[in-house]
């Protein structure tokens, strides 16, 4: 572990009480003051890594009359979209294979999770459904780190994510873009939990740091972590979601790239409540307490009617 910005946290020690102490002690650090940090040491199948980025580069790179059969219909996210901007996207929910019934049952709000998923094929979805586990055990896992950081009992957090709602995207950003423009423009993530493969030296993702913009450490074979909204709420602003953005490397302004996000979100139905009182000048110090479907939906209405 070092003492930087966004530190490097090898997982590798735990597999024993004083190796998970001391990891939390890391991770507590990184969470209260950036929210970041880096991760080696993670067990993830570099094998799954791969067959996971040369199904989906396989899907980007398919003639675009095979790939609108994968279009997403208008509702939630789940299939292939074009928001816009240097890149296109294919998502997937882990609630997005239930049945109709048990997707209308997932609250009354509006939510991306309750819409079906859109499958290009068989093997594409099994590749995906294998990398949607792995990535839920090790998230599963950073979570009970994380509740050893915040000084609770280690499962605190495991009921709370058992039906979890989870997202994976995939962004696939174009080649050839135009080197003044940015990949992904600078916000932060609104869930609890956001794990992303390093798939090389070039990806372009920066932290702010105060008036400062700062590289996130690109360490090919490695995970990018980071905690969104709903977890600095959960912590009281204890801990912080930090705004980042995704430049283009000057190393890299040519080739396209994909980048493969797991959004790690609890069940629709968790009650959240910070766990001391938020600062005043925090924009959600007038929740008390929240189901994750009512932070959502907080989350869209107070973001787009703001920038309307």
């Amino acid at each position: 572990m070092t003492d930087e910005f966004v530190p490097i946290i090898d997982l590798s020690g735990r597999d024993t009480a004083a190796g998970r102490e001391r990891l939390a002690a890391g991770i507590r650090s990184a969470c209260e003051r950036s929210g970041f940090f880096t991760i080696v040491g993670h067990g993830v199948s570099p094998d799954l890594v791969d067959r996971m980025y040369t199904t989906t580069k396989g899907f980007f790179t398919l003639p675009e009359e095979e790939k609108e059969r994968s279009a997403n219909q208008g509702v939630g996210v789940s299939g292939l979209r074009r928001p816009g901007g240097p890149y296109e996207a294919f998502a997937a929910h882990v609630t997005g294979d239930l049945s109709e019934a048990e997707r209308a049952a997932l609250g009354d709000y509006p939510a991306t999770w309750k819409a079906a998923n859109i499958w290009p094929d068989a093997g594409f979805k099994a590749t995906w459904d294998e990398y949607i586990a792995a990535m839920t055990t090790l998230s599963a896992d950073i979570m009970r780190l994380f509740a050893l950081a915040l000084d609770l009992d280690e499962d605190f957090f495991d009921k709370r994510f058992d039906r979890h709602v989870s997202l994976l995207l995939a962004n696939y950003y174009y080649p050839d873009p135009d080197p003044e423009q940015l990949r992904r423009d600078a916000h932060t993530d609104w869930g609890s939990l956001t794990v992303l493969y390093v798939e090389d030296d070039a990806a372009g993702l920066q932290v702010q740091a105060g008036e400062q913009w700062q590289d996130v450490p690109s360490i090919p074979g490695s995970f990018v972590v980071n905690i969104g909204d709903l977890m600095a709420f959960w912590t009281g602003g204890r801990w912080t979601s930090t705004v980042h953005r995704v430049v283009i490397p000057e190393s890299h302004h040519t080739g396209s790239r994909i980048s493969i996000p797991f959004f790690y979100l609890p069940n629709h139905d968790t009650s959240v409540e910070p766990m001391r009182p938020l600062a005043a000048g925090d924009s959600a110090a007038d929740l008390e307490r929240v189901t994750v479907g009512e932070w959502f939906a907080w989350k869209m209405k107070s973001t787009y009617q703001a920038s309307s």
